[in-house]
C-alpha cells in the first residue's frame, strides 16, 4: 500500500512539470496502470483524481489555468517562428515565450522553441540566453525535431479492468458459504438489478465516476456484462474528455459562457477571454473540475486573436508593398484558424495580385510586333493594372508600373497619329481614287486601333470622323464616274447632260483621275459629234449650244483643243453670211418699196397730208311751233267797305292758263344700229389616222414646222411622251435623207403638232412605222 502511495505522489510531481503532449500520454498509460492496482483499495478515489487529471488535460494543483495558457502561448509562438519572415515574428515568438516562461519555467516545448528562435540570428540567440539566465534555465542541446505522430486519438481505448481481484464489500448478510444456492442466486439477481438501475442513474446524471464503480460491481457479480460494460467505457471517454452535462453547470457559468460567446461573434475577443474565465470558475465553485467547452473556448480564442494578429501584420506589409511576407502572414493565419473568410480572401487577392504583376512585368517587356499586336497588348495590361490599382490604390510599386504603361501607351499612340496623318497626306496628294481610297482605308484602320486604345481620346475621334467623311465622298466619285461612264456609252442626249453634271460636281477635286479624265474625254467626243451634227444640218443655234457646253465643266480640265477652234470658226463664219444675206435682203426690200411708194404717191399722199378747206357747220331749224291764244291778263279791283266790320265779299277772279313759249327743237338724225357679225359656224374636221406610235427618250425633242432641220423650231417634246405618228417623209432638199415624223401631241392644255427626226424617238414594240420607200 505504501509503494502505491509513493507511486502515486511520484506520478502527481512528474505530471506538474510536464506539458509535452508525448509525455503527457505516457504519464496517463501509467496512471492508468495505477488506478488498475488500486482498485477495491483505500487509494481507489486518489488513483481516479490522478488519471482524470493526467487523461482530461488539465494541471493538477496550482497551476491548473497555468498549464493551458502555456500551451496556448506555445502554439502561437510556434506558428510565429513558422511564418517567421523577418526579425520582427522572431521577436515577437520570443515575447510570446518569455511569457509561457514565466508561467513554467521548465517546460521542455518553451525551451525546445526558445533554442529554435534564437538560432535564427545573433541577436535573437542574444535575448534567449538572457531569458534562459533570468530564469535559471539549464537547457540541454537542441535535438532535432521529432516527427510530429500521424494521427492522436481522442481518447484512449477503455481500460481494461480485472473483475478477477475485486472483492464486494462487507455487508451484514452471511457469506456465500453459508447460503444456499438458490438464496446466492437471488440475491445476486437483486443486487445486479438494482446496480444496472443506478448505472443508469448515475451516468444520465453527469456522475460518470460512480457510474464507473457501479459497472465495476456488476462486472464483478456477472463477468462481461454488456451494459456495465458499455456505460464503463462510456463514462470514463467522458471523464477523459472533460465532458459535463448542461443541467449540472451553474445558471451563471451558463450565462457568463454564452456572454462570451456572443462577444467572440463580434471580435471582442479579450472580455470573451475574461467571460470564459468567469463561467470555469464559477463552475469549479460548483464542483465541476473538467468543463472541456470552456477550456476549448478559451484556445479558440487565443486562435482567433493570433489569426487577427497575423492579418493585421499582412496588411502593414501590404501597404510597403511587402507581398511574399505578406502572404506568409496570411497564410499562418489560416494555419491558426483554417476556415477564416477573411484569411482566405486576403490570400487569394495577394496570390492574384502577384500573377497579375507579373504578368504585366514579363507583358512589358514582351511588347512588340505590328501596331494593333502592340494596341491588344498595352489594352491587356492597362486592364489587368486597372484591376490590380484597384485593390491596392496607394502601391508604390503598382504606380511605378503605371507609369512603364503610360509610356508605352504614349509611344504607341505617337505612332499611330503620326502614320494615320501621314496615310491621309498621301492620300490628299493621291492622284488616282483607288490609291487614295486605300490610304484612307489604312488611316481609318490606325485611328479605329487608337480608339481601342483609348476610346477618350478625342483627336483620334475627329481624325477618324474626316477619315471616313474623305473616304465616303471617294467611294461616291468612284461610283458617280462609273455611272457617267455607262451614260455616255448610251449615247443619248438626256443620258449625256446627266453624264455632265456629275462629272462637273467631280471636277474640283478629283480631276487629276485618269478614270475621271478619260471619262470626261469621251464626253468631250459625245458633245463635239452633236455639235458637227448640227452644223451639218445647218443648226447654228444648236451648234452653238453645244459649243457653250464644250466651253464649261467639266471639259475645262481637256484645254482648249484645236477642234472647239475650228467649230467656233465654221460658227462665225456662218453667221456671218447669215447676217450679210439678211442685210442684203433688206436692201432690196427698202429699194422695193421706195419704189413703190414713189409711184403711188398721188394715192397714199392725200391720205396721209390732206388740205385745209372750210366746212360748213350744221344749223338746226326749229319745226312744229305752238302760236298763243285768248291770254287772260290778272289785274287787281279793289271793294268798298261800308261796315267797321270786314266782310269778304268773293270777286270773279280769272284763272291763269299755261302759254307755250317757242323752243329750239332738234331735227331727227340717223342713230346707227349695232348689227351682229355673221359667227363661223365650226366644220367637222376628219382627224388623220395614226400610222404608228414612238416614245421620247431624251428631254427637249425639237418639233419643226417643216421636215427639216433649217425649219422654225414651233415646240419641245418631254421626255417619256408617247407620241402618236401621222405621217411620215424624207427630209426636205435630200434624196436617201433621214426620216421625219408628223406628229400631234397634247402638251398640258394645248396642242402641238409638226416635224420630228426619226433618231429622236424610239418606236413601240408591235407598233412600228412602216418602210418608207
Amino acid at each position: 500500500m505504501q509503494d502505491l502511495q509513493r507511486a502515486i505522489d511520484d506520478l502527481r510531481q512528474r505530471a506538474q512539470k510536464t506539458t509535452a503532449p508525448h509525455l503527457l500520454a505516457e504519464l496517463e498509460q501509467e496512471a492508468r496502470d495505477l488506478l488498475t492496482e488500486a482498485k477495491n483499495t483505500p487509494l481507489e478515489a486518489a488513483a481516479r483524481d490522478l488519471f482524470s487529471e493526467i487523461a482530461g488535460g488539465r494541471p493538477t494543483a496550482k497551476a491548473s489555468a497555468d498549464t493551458a495558457v502555456v500551451r496556448g502561448l506555445v502554439r502561437r509562438a510556434r506558428i510565429r517562428i513558422e511564418i517567421a519572415g523577418d526579425d520582427d515574428d522572431i521577436d515577437e515568438a520570443i515575447d510570446i515565450l518569455a511569457d509561457a516562461l514565466q508561467l513554467d519555467a521548465d517546460s521542455p516545448d518553451v525551451i525546445s522553441l526558445l533554442q529554435q528562435a534564437g538560432g535564427h540570428s545573433a541577436q535573437a540567440k542574444q535575448r534567449v540566453q538572457e531569458l534562459f539566465e533570468r530564469h535559471q534555465v539549464n537547457p540541454r542541446p537542441p535535438e532535432e525535431p521529432a516527427q510530429p505522430p500521424t494521427a492522436q486519438p481522442l481518447s484512449d481505448p477503455a481500460p481494461s479492468y480485472p473483475t478477477s481481484s475485486y472483492v464486494p464489500p462487507e455487508s451484514d448478510s452471511p457469506p456465500t458459504a453459508e447460503r444456499s444456492p438458490d438464496e446466492q442466486t437471488y440475491q445476486n439477481n437483486v443486487t445486479l438489478d438494482e446496480l444496472l438501475s443506478r448505472l443508469t442513474e448515475y451516468y444520465y446524471s453527469g456522475e460518470y465516476q460512480q457510474a464507473i464503480d457501479a459497472a465495476n460491481r456488476i462486472l464483478a457479480i456477472q463477468a462481461n456484462n454488456p451494459t456495465a460494460v458499455e456505460y464503463r467505457e462510456k463514462s470514463e471517454d467522458n471523464l477523459i474528455r472533460g465532458i459535463v452535462p448542461d443541467h449540472r453547470i451553474p445558471f451563471e457559468a451558463r450565462v457568463a459562457y454564452n456572454r462570451a460567446n456572443s462577444l467572440v461573434r463580434a471580435g471582442n475577443y479579450e472580455q470573451a477571454s475574461d467571460l470564459y474565465r468567469q463561467a470555469r470558475e464559477l463552475a469549479e465553485r460548483d464542483g465541476i473540475l473538467t468543463w472541456k467547452d470552456v477550456e476549448q473556448a478559451l484556445l479558440d480564442i487565443q486562435d482567433l486573436a493570433l489569426a487577427r494578429e497575423l492579418l493585421g501584420d499582412g496588411d502593414r506589409l501590404m501597404t510597403t508593398d511587402s507581398w511574399s511576407e505578406a502572404l506568409r502572414k496570411y497564410e499562418g493565419a489560416l494555419r491558426v484558424v483554417p476556415n477564416d473568410p477573411q484569411g482566405e480572401e486576403r490570400v487569394e487577392m495577394v496570390r492574384r495580385i502577384q500573377q497579375d504583376t507579373d504578368q504585366i512585368a514579363v507583358s512589358l517587356n514582351t511588347i512588340g510586333g505590328a501596331l494593333d499586336e502592340q494596341v491588344t497588348q498595352i489594352s491587356h495590361v492597362r486592364g489587368l493594372l486597372t484591376q490590380t490599382r484597384q485593390l491596392l490604390p496607394n502601391s508604390q510599386r503598382l504606380a511605378q508600373m503605371q507609369q512603364e504603361v503610360d509610356a508605352k501607351f504614349s509611344s504607341v499612340r505617337s505612332q499611330l497619329i503620326n502614320q494615320a496623318q501621314m496615310a491621309l497626306n498621301h492620300a490628299s496628294n493621291s492622284t488616282t481614287l483607288d490609291e487614295r481610297a486605300l490610304l484612307t482605308g489604312d488611316a481609318i484602320k490606325l485611328m479605329e486601333l487608337g480608339l481601342e486604345l483609348d476610346p477618350t481620346d478625342s483627336q483620334f475621334s475627329e481624325m477618324l470622323m474626316e477619315a471616313r467623311q474623305l473616304h465616303a465622298d471617294i467611294t461616291r466619285a468612284q461610283q458617280a464616274i462609273k455611272r457617267a461612264q455607262a451614260l455616255v456609252t448610251q449615247n443619248f442626249d438626256s443620258e449625256l447632260s446627266q453624264a455632265r453634271q456629275m462629272l462637273a460636281d467631280l471636277a474640283t477635286d478629283f480631276a487629276q483621275d485618269e478614270r475621271y479624265r478619260s471619262t470626261v474625254n469621251a464626253l468631250f467626243t459625245r458633245y463635239f459629234e452633236r455639235a458637227e451634227l448640227a452644223l451639218q444640218e445647218d443648226s447654228v443655234s444648236e451648234a452653238q449650244t453645244w459649243l457653250d457646253a464644250l466651253n464649261e465643266e467639266p471639259f475645262r480640265i481637256l484645254g482648249r483643243r484645236a477642234e472647239l477652234f475650228r467649230v467656233e470658226s465654221a460658227i462665225r463664219g456662218r453667221r456671218t453670211r447669215g447676217r450679210i444675206v439678211l442685210l442684203m435682203i433688206l436692201l432690196v426690200m427698202l429699194s422695193i418699196g421706195g419704189l413703190a411708194a414713189a409711184i403711188t404717191r398721188d394715192q397714199w399722199q392725200p391720205a396721209l397730208f390732206p388740205t385745209a378747206t372750210p366746212t360748213s357747220t350744221a344749223t338746226f331749224t326749229p319745226s312744229m311751233t305752238f302760236t298763243p291764244s285768248a291770254t287772260f291778263t290778272p289785274s287787281m279791283t279793289p271793294t268798298a267797305t261800308a261796315t267797321p266790320t270786314a266782310t269778304s265779299t268773293p270777286t270773279d277772279t280769272p284763272t291763269p292758263t299755261w302759254t307755250w313759249t317757242p323752243s329750239r327743237t332738234p331735227t331727227a338724225s340717223h342713230t346707227p344700229t349695232i348689227t351682229p357679225s355673221p359667227t363661223p359656224t365650226p366644220t367637222i374636221t376628219p382627224t388623220p389616222l395614226e400610222l404608228c406610235r414612238a416614245l421620247a427618250l431624251t428631254e427637249g425633242i425639237r418639233i419643226r414646222s417643216r421636215p427639216t432641220t433649217a425649219a422654225t423650231q414651233v415646240g419641245r417634246i418631254p421626255t417619256g411622251t408617247i407620241v402618236a405618228i401621222l405621217e411620215q417623209r424624207r427630209q426636205e432638199g435630200a434624196t436617201g435623207g433621214p426620216v421625219w415624223y408628223f406628229t400631234r401631241i397634247r402638251i398640258e392644255d394645248s396642242y402641238s403638232e409638226g416635224w420630228v427626226r426619226s433618231d429622236t424617238l424610239r418606236p413601240i414594240s408591235g407598233e412600228e412605222c412602216p418602210d418608207i420607200p
